[in-house]
């Protein structure tokens, strides 16, 4: 309990990485419920418009997972070159010293 209380304290270590892969796996949730309610909310406008729906709804599911993913895997490279920087920086220092 104690490391994960200065683990969250500190900024030694950043803790975004596991944010990131927490929220990725929310927006898959979010991604999927909005292919179900276009889905089946095409139908409101009539029977051609729903099986349209049931078309276009998981092609736009799986560009939108695509966009996510992509952007999720963004994000942790940014905070991963931000972790090893602070590796080389205090490799430096020790070679230095």
């Amino acid at each position: 309990m104690d490391g994960i209380i200065k683990r969250f304290t500190s900024f030694d270590k950043l803790i975004a990485t596991s944010l990131i892969k927490l929220l990725y796996w929310i927006g898959i949730v979010f991604i999927a419920i909005g292919v179900v309610v276009g889905a089946l909310g095409a139908f409101r406008a009539g029977f051609m418009a729903g099986v349209g729906g049931i078309i276009i709804a998981p092609i736009a599911g799986v560009i939108g997972l695509i966009f996510w993913r992509f952007l999720c895997e963004i994000y942790i490279v940014l905070f991963g070159m931000y972790d090893r920087l602070g590796d080389i920086k205090s490799l430096l220092e020790k070679e230095s010293a």
